[in-house]
């Protein structure tokens, strides 16, 4: 049987999605990892065959780990769907597996300083500026003057966890300050641009772009810039408005040189022109892959699976839907007792899936990353508006009790 490692999973959401894509598909499944909460929960992962513990840092480990499957299997390629592990289970499949994967691109993508760099005087690149770890921040706050908002990253920050809205000179002190006690990295920082965003979903095999679907981004601006909706509306994006972005990112990707793999931009139109907010070479995480099966009928992870293994994807659409998805919040911090109202969400008109992530006993707090999102409503409707207000009515039915701590 031929066999399939993948590097990390989360118990939900894209990676796991990935996961039981190559168990449907006939693969052994092996599962490297990290996380020993994974091991001591193995039973829920019933489509992984064998688990692997080991330290992502110890990389001979890893590669004597690989060794030993491949004695007994025929190992096709490797593969990761999660942040930090692309390009390196990408570099070990071309080596060990004889793939063809654009590592190179993978890599630049991981690291939003690399990216920042490769696409500098691009006219999809906003203006950004480096502070290295050792750098005087009188002589950086001259440059910054007073060109307020600003943001502030973290190179290799995910689900906007290290990622703030600067809007003067006190707070982007202390937020230097914050990072610099806790990272030696250098930091980002980029001009605000305000405008509508949306996720490009995009695969590429030897070279040729594939669009697999264009979402619509609600997000909640606070300190942290939070997803809270996704929509995709086959129709609700204007063809000139749509067809300079898919240009602007068939630019991007090329850019980068991504000849075989996937990736997902995130674009914001700002003065009549599209520009990149971010780059990540994989799919984007959460409910993406559910939402654009619910769209157009096809499964997006078995596609991205195809061209690791050197297959053309196909993105046959069967079906055109309308579909939503809305996350749930919480506005306080405290111990979960339970949550009511799951079932009745479900019957509520329009909804397709109501997926509730915490169990009973976790510790819950605003948003303040994409992790404090605690499940989702997807919907559909005839309309963008009328998907989002089904999901939204059906997400009102739910209640997280809260014990404060």
């Amino acid at each position: 049987m031929k066999s399939i490692i993948f590097f990390e999973t989360y118990k939900s959401g894209s990676s796991r999605e990935g996961i039981i894509a190559a168990k449907s598909l006939g693969f052994k499944v092996h599962l490297l990892t990290s996380n020993k909460r994974i091991l001591d929960e193995k039973d829920e992962f019933i489509e992984i065959d064998e688990f692997h513990f080991v330290d992502f840092d110890e990389l001979d480990h890893i590669r004597e780990t690989i060794a030993q499957i491949q004695q007994n299997e025929h190992v096709v390629c490797l593969i990761s769907f999660i942040d930090s592990y692309v390009y390196l289970a990408a570099s070990f499949s071309n080596e060990l597996c004889g793939t063809n994967l654009s590592v190179d691109a993978f890599k630049v993508m991981e690291d939003k300083l690399l990216t920042r760099n490769q696409l500098q005087n691009q006219p999809f690149s906003p203006f950004f500026d480096i502070l290295p770890y050792e750098a005087s921040l009188r002589h950086f706050f001259k440059n910054v003057k007073n060109n307020f908002p600003l943001i502030l990253k973290l190179p290799k920050s995910c689900g906007s966890k290290h990622v703030y809205l600067i809007k003067n000179r006190a707070q982007l002190r202390n937020r230097i300050h914050f990072l610099r006690t806790r990272f030696d990295d250098d930091l980002l920082i980029e001009e605000y641009l305000s405008g509508p965003q949306v996720i490009v979903e995009a695969i590429v095999h030897q070279g040729n772009i594939q669009i697999a679907t264009i979402v619509e981004q609600e997000i909640t601006k606070t300190e942290k810039f939070i997803v809270t909706g996704y929509s995709i509306s086959p129709n609700a994006l204007e063809n000139t408005y749509k067809d300079s972005l898919i240009q602007t990112a068939n630019d991007i990707i090329q850019t980068f040189g991504l000849e075989n793999g996937n990736c997902h931009l995130e674009m914001r139109y700002v003065q009549n022109s599209w520009k990149l907010i971010e780059a990540n070479p994989r799919i984007s995480g959460g409910v993406m892959n559910d939402l654009i099966q619910e769209a157009y009928g096809f499964n997006y992870a078995e596609q991205i699976l195809n061209v690791y293994l050197g297959n053309a994807p196909t993105l046959h659409r069967t079906k055109e839907e309308t579909v939503y998805a809305h996350y749930l919040t919480v506005d306080q911090y405290g111990e979960l007792m339970k949550v009511d109202g799951k079932q009745t969400a479900l019957e509520q008109q329009g909804v397709l899936k109501v997926f509730i992530k915490p169990k009973k006993g976790k510790i819950l707090s605003p948003p303040l990353s994409m992790g404090d999102r605690y499940g989702y409503v997807l919907a559909k409707g005839k309309t963008k508006d009328e998907a989002k207000k089904n999901a939204i009515d059906a997400a009102s039915q739910i209640e997280f009790h809260i014990t404060p701590l």
